[in-house]
């Protein structure tokens, strides 16, 4: 079984979705680079951010998180 990390995560839904890591973090009030670490596994974005993250991928927060 792959291990899937949290920004892999992002990464999938966000594709899903059909947004580019700009238009997603526009709609974060991020930049493209934020989400660009996010998905490397640089950085990880807050709790408040993962709620507001799961609303606007429109997906449950256990989603992000399932590994």
């Amino acid at each position: 079984m792959i291990m899937k990390s949290f920004g892999s995560n992002i990464r999938e839904y966000r594709k899903l979705k059909n947004l580019s890591q700009q238009q997603l973090g526009e709609l974060l009030g991020f930049s493209a680079r934020t989400v660009s670490d996010w998905e490397c596994g640089n950085t990880e974005p807050d709790i408040k951010t993962i709620k507001l993250l799961s609303k606007v991928l429109d997906i449950p927060i256990e989603y992000l998180f399932d590994f």
